[in-house]
């Protein structure tokens, strides 16, 4: 089995059903895994520190498949287990001049607020 055909089979076992929307675009929907960064007194993204102790689960770690590229998808927004996130950075990764899976770095975007009472 190939690299490609390895990574293509383990995100369609163990990936989760993403839904990507682009502005303009048809959502398309693709596997993938997407898990919690769990940053942890270290520089972020936009270089703000945090405080000594301090977690901050709102950056999320994605690998998706080659073919649904991020990294070309301006104001992409992906949805997934009830939650929706923002690609903050995205690139193809290549080996061997081919292109086995895209990751990101994504930002929880705020959820709606439940209404409290009637």
């Amino acid at each position: 089995m190939t690299r490609a055909g390895f990574l293509r089979r383990m995100l369609e076992r163990y990936g989760s059903d993403t839904i990507v929307t682009v502005p303009g675009e048809s959502p398309v929907t693709v596997r993938a895994m997407i898990q919690a960064m769990n940053y942890k007194n270290k520089v972020y993204p936009d270089d703000a520190w945090m405080p000594e102790g301090y977690f901050d689960n709102s950056h999320f770690f994605y690998i998706g498949p080659p073919d649904c590229r991020l990294d070309q998808m301006s104001g992409a927004v992906l949805r997934c287990a009830g939650r929706e996130y923002q690609v903050i950075r995205a690139q193809n990764f290549v080996a061997g001049n081919r292109a086995l899976y895209v990751w990101a770095v994504l930002r929880e975007l705020p959820g709606e607020e439940a209404d409290g009472g009637i």
